[in-house]
C-alpha cells in the first residue's frame, strides 16, 4: 500500500493553503478543548500535516505524532512542519499502527481509512478519541453528475438514512469505546471555476477513471446548474464524533 499519490498531495496542500474553513476550526477547537500540557497526540492519516500544525502552533507543551502511510502526503507534511519542534511523523498503516498499548492520550484521525480497534488499543484509559468523517449528503451534486461511476470508498451511503449516526458509531462502540457526542454540520463548498472542482473530483479522488479533458464537458453541465454569485456550490455534509476509553 502507498497511499495517495504525490500529484493529491499538491492539490490538496493548495486547496487547504487557499484558506482556512469553519469546518477546519471546529474540529481543532473540539481537540483543543481536551489538550492538557505534556499530553501525546497521535492524528492517523495526517495527510499534509495541516491538522497538527494548526494544533502544535496554538499547544507548544503538546507532542504530536503525525502518521500517513503516503511517502507524497509525507513529504508534503515535513515541508509543512519542518520548524515545529514538538511534531514527529512517521510512515505507517492505519490498519495496524506501529506503537505500543496505551501510547497516546488522543488519538484522532480525519477522512482517513483506520481501524476502530487500534484506535482503541493505542490511546490510553480515559484518553480521547475523535473521528472527522463524511455525512451521507457531501458532494452529492457530483453524486448525481457521476452517478455510475461514483468511487464508493470516498463517500458514505448508509443501509438507513435516518439512522446513519448510528450506523457510525457501531464499529467504534463494538471495540470499547464510549461514545461522548456526535455533531453533524452542513456547509456550501464555493469554486470559482471549473478547474477548481476538478482538482477537487481528483484530489480524493470521487469519480472512477476521472479525465480532466474528456470530463470536462460533464463537469461544466455541473457548474452551470449549481453556480451561483458566489461561485460553484457544492455540499460539504461531515461529523465529527468524540468517544473515550473507559
Amino acid at each position: 500500500m502507498s497511499g495517495d499519490s504525490e500529484r493529491q498531495a499538491l492539490l490538496r496542500d493548495k486547496m487547504i493553503k487557499k484558506g482556512a474553513k469553519g469546518e477546519k476550526s471546529r474540529y481543532v477547537s473540539k481537540i483543543s478543548s481536551v489538550l492538557k500540557p505534556n499530553m501525546t497526540l497521535l492524528d492517523i492519516g495526517c495527510g499534509t500535516g495541516h491538522i497538527i500544525q494548526t494544533l502544535a502552533h496554538h499547544h507548544k507543551n503538546i507532542f504530536f505524532v503525525g502518521l500517513d502511510i503516503s511517502p507524497g502526503m509525507l513529504k508534503k507534511a515535513k515541508e509543512n512542519t519542518v520548524n515545529i519542534p514538538n511534531i514527529s511523523l512517521v510512515r505507517g498503516n492505519g490498519l495496524l499502527l506501529p506503537f505500543s498499548e496505551c501510547s497516546f492520550d488522543i488519538v484522532i484521525t480525519r477522512l482517513a481509512e483506520y481501524s476502530p480497534k487500534e484506535a482503541y488499543r493505542t490511546v490510553k484509559k480515559g484518553g480521547c478519541f475523535f473521528e472527522y468523517g463524511l455525512g451521507p449528503e457531501a458532494d452529492k451534486e457530483i453524486v448525481e453528475f457521476f452517478r455510475d461511476r461514483i468511487e464508493e470508498e470516498n463517500f458514505f451511503f448508509p443501509h438507513d438514512i435516518s439512522k446513519w449516526k448510528e450506523e457510525v458509531c457501531v464499529n467504534i462502540k463494538n471495540v470499547g469505546f464510549v461514545v461522548s457526542t456526535i455533531e453533524e454540520y452542513k456547509e456550501k463548498d464555493a469554486f470559482q471555476n471549473v478547474d477548481e472542482l476538478m482538482d477537487t473530483i481528483e484530489m480524493v479522488p470521487l469519480v472512477k477513471n476521472f479525465d480532466r479533458e474528456k470530463d470536462r464537458g460533464v463537469v461544466a453541465e455541473l457548474a452551470k446548474k449549481y453556480r451561483d454569485d458566489h461561485g460553484i456550490k457544492t455540499t460539504w455534509h461531515y461529523y465529527i464524533l468524540e468517544a473515550r476509553r473507559s
